[in-house]
């Protein structure tokens, strides 16, 4: 039997970012013997709930390896490298993990950063005129300096570090919330098969995985990860980036964030990092000189070298326009909307909807005299220079709140929204629960207020853990719920959350 299949099957039973994949790796070696009934006998201790020993013992009596089978055999076919957990070329930085991968699958040539200093580079999709420079010098930079550039191959922010990573020669990495397979977003084309011919891209869903929104959120660990050290270019308070950094945090990784223009909608974020003790980033040798005296491929001379008299603006507006990085629908040339942005068409979205709802009762509160309407400032585009106390209603206790009409997901990400004493709402401390899709809601109410729940205890036929993981990240975004250690969630006390009277 090929091994291989065991740990397929394993991470496709329990579902891609469970932590329980991993605790039965650790206590009984090998997805074999979990395959092979080693986990049967599990019992509640410390560690493991009852409840969580019960759901493990069902989910592994569910035995069968056609699937699993099925997909080592389609990556043969497709040329597709299935690294597992206890593979050589596994890197070691996952193991270490909670929630490692089982599995990870890998076209191209995955950098070998043993003595080589890795960055994740991440940021908005909708990055101004001033991330996009920033972007894609630090990407530059860090190639320059001997650094491995890690992103995710999206819109915006990520993909024009990488483009400014392999403009400059560097290896890279990306991680993709899809199978490695497919191109997404599909206008990344070039893209994609430049990094197969300069590093590789990875994934832990199997080929032919779509681009679930759920998928993403659980992809950044791995970002982070395989990274010494993760830096965000431009973020808004409710950007998915965010999730990179906390993960980063967690992990033990430096992390590093883009000062951005006070007042800036997409420098909210990373103020708040740096306010919050992230290390500022100026140029891309503020990150390689904190790791020259770990790694002897640091090199900060030549960065420096190389990078004196560029001029970021044209190269990375050039490689935009090469490469449609941010341009949807296969533009070129000059993008639609602000550069390294979605073009306005696109986003004709239910969840655009809904912020139109927002916008108009709004601005019926202004007509009514009612004060307090804060609504998100418009996207604005820096310049760039050359490179060189209201009252509180509380939802009741356990209520269970309906859903609304499902919402773009987005990948996690929220833009947060506050509207104080407008006509026809509660005002809300955190956040409106009925902004929140359906499956975020109910993962919200099968939470009880102040009590810690690990994921898995949240699944169900309905939910699997990648869209409870998805959830759980938005939640603790509009400060719904707060992480603690140990993987555990916790749903905030009720009277911290409020409810729109507008539906």
């Amino acid at each position: 039997m090929d091994e291989r299949a065991y740990w397929i099957w394993l991470a496709e039973a329990f579902g891609q970012g469970s932590p329980l994949a991993a605790l039965l790796i650790r206590r009984f070696g090998s997805a074999r013997a979990v395959f092979e009934g080693a986990a049967d006998e599990l019992e509640p201790d410390a560690e493991v709930r009852s409840e969580t020993a019960a759901s493990i013992r069902e989910t592994v009596r569910k035995k069968s390896l056609t699937r699993a089978e099925d997909i080592a055999a389609r990556c043969d076919n497709r040329g597709i490298r299935i690294l597992t957990c206890d593979s050589p070329a596994y890197p070691d930085a996952l193991r270490t993990l909670r929630d490692m991968p089982m599995v990870l699958y890998v076209l191209g040539e995955l950098p070998d950063v043993t003595d080589r200093l890795s960055t994740a580079v991440v940021g908005t999709r909708k990055m101004t005129d001033y991330g996009r420079r920033i972007a894609y010098a630090l990407g530059a930079g860090l190639a320059f300096g001997g650094a491995a550039v890690v992103s995710g191959m999206a819109l915006g922010a990520d993909s024009m570090a990488l483009a400014g990573a392999l403009d400059a020669g560097g290896p890279v990495l990306a991680v993709l919330g899809c199978g490695v397979d497919i191109v997404y977003p599909s206008e990344h084309g070039e893209l994609y098969h430049r990094i197969l011919e300069n590093g590789a891209v990875l994934s832990e869903y199997p080929p032919g995985s779509p681009p679930v929104g759920s998928h993403f959120p659980v992809r950044n660990r791995i970002m982070s990860g395989l990274s010494d050290a993760a830096v965000v270019v431009e973020a808004g308070r409710g950007s998915g980036a965010l999730i990179t950094a906390r993960l980063a945090l967690e992990q033990g990784r430096r992390l590093f964030a883009v000062p951005g223009r006070v007042g800036d909608e997409g420098a909210e974020g990373t103020n708040d990092l740096i306010r919050e003790g992230a290390l500022p980033v100026m140029r891309p040798e503020d990150v390689l000189s904190e790791f020259a005296h770990i790694y002897k491929s640091v090199n900060l001379p030549l960065a420096h070298t190389r990078l004196r008299n560029l001029n970021f603006e044209e190269l990375s507006r050039e490689a935009m326009e090469r490469t449609g990085i941010g341009v949807r629908d296969g533009a070129r040339g000059k993008p639609s909307g602000s550069p390294g942005a979605r073009s306005r068409d696109f986003r004709d979205t239910p969840r655009r909807r809904a912020d139109e709802k927002f916008r108009r009762a709004s601005e019926e509160g202004r007509r009514s005299d009612r004060s307090g309407v804060e609504a998100p400032a418009p996207e604005k585009e820096s310049a760039v220079p050359r490179q060189d106390e209201p009252k509180k209603t509380a939802a009741p206790k356990e209520t269970p709140v309906s859903a609304p009409a499902p919402k773009e997901n987005d990948f996690g990400k929220r833009e947060k929204q506050t509207v104080n004493s407008a006509k026809n709402f509660v005002p809300a401390q955190k956040t409106e629960l009925d902004l929140l899709d359906e499956s975020e809601l109910k993962v919200y109410n099968k939470m009880k207020p102040s009590v810690p729940t690990l994921p898995d205890e949240l699944v169900d036929a309905d939910t699997p853990i990648g869209a409870v993981l998805s959830a759980l990240t938005v939640l603790e975004l509009t400060g719904a719920v707060e992480s603690g250690s140990g993987g555990y969630f916790m749903r905030v006390a009720p009277d911290d959350i409020m409810l729109s009277e507008n539906s």
